[in-house]
């Protein structure tokens, strides 16, 4: 099995250490877990992650992948210049994935020059990535605002991609939950920021893939959430996997919900 793993992850910036310093105490949980889930991705000896990204260029009708030969980014935006990532990108993933979904009539948007200044979607799991060892290749993308079924369908398009190179990957789905936790969080306050957040995660605690597809639309729009079209995605790239979820840490001190969640896949009995 080419795919190894797969990954929930935050991005807040202040989760590097030289941005968010004191404040970092607040997010201890989140931080630990992001430690715990990169030695564990290390662990697993990838060639290739694949990272998906709410905060790249994104389209309406067509993910995009991020192709050139390198992908590089630093935090320059958040007084933190000095801290850098660089990966080198999977071109032959990056092609099979394309035509895997144009085969599919997904349409993909091909970007030469996205991966010359990585957004913080991308930039904070590849630092803790990076810092655990792994993440020398990448192959880096955004969703689509499609419906979240033809983002699974994506996802399946990746899987195939994955199988028919053989490259043993590891799939990161970067995304924050709720953004209206609390009175003064980013985007405001809205009480059902909390019940979205939870629903969410007993939905990923026990791997309940079509209830998480089929969410309220109302309730997702009053989250004012950011992670869940990637989590799509990465879901699909599992599909008709047995897999074994594990929720690694859950809070939200700030207003914003930082879910941190591992994916194992498992050969089906008789499969």
């Amino acid at each position: 099995m080419s795919l190894v793993l797969a990954a929930i992850t935050p991005h807040p910036p202040l989760l590097i250490p030289e941005i968010g310093r004191g404040e970092l105490e607040k997010v201890k949980k989140t931080q630990q877990a992001m430690q715990e889930l990169s030695r564990q991705v290390a662990a697993a000896r990838p060639e290739t992650l694949i990272i998906i990204t709410p905060h790249g260029p994104v389209f309406r009708d067509a993910p995009l992948i991020m192709a050139g030969a390198e992908l590089r980014g630093d935090f320059g935006a958040f007084l933190a210049p000095a801290v850098k990532v660089w990966a080198r990108v999977d071109g032959e993933l990056a092609a099979a994935v394309i035509a895997a979904a144009r085969k599919r009539g997904i349409g993909v948007i091909v970007d030469d020059e996205a991966g010359e200044a990585l957004d913080h979607g991308t930039s904070v799991p590849l630092y803790y990535l990076q810092q655990a060892g792994t993440g020398e290749q990448c192959l880096v993308m955004t969703f689509a605002f499609l419906p979240y079924r033809e983002l699974f369908r994506f996802g399946e398009a990746v899987q195939e991609a994955v199988n028919s190179t053989g490259r043993r990957s590891v799939v990161v789905a970067s995304g924050d939950l709720s953004h209206r936790l609390l009175p003064g969080a980013p985007s405001g306050y809205d009480p059902r920021g909390r019940e979205f957040d939870g629903l969410l995660v007993e939905h990923l605690r026990h791997y309940r893939v079509a209830e998480l597809l089929e969410m309220d639309g109302k309730l997702v729009a009053a989250a004012g959430e950011c992670g869940l079209r990637s989590f799509a995605i990465m879901l699909g790239c599992l599909s008709g996997l047995s897999v074994e979820p594990r929720i690694l840490s859950y809070e939200g001190p700030f207003g914003v919900g930082y879910l941190v969640a591992l994916f194992t896949p498992r050969v089906k009995e008789g499969g």
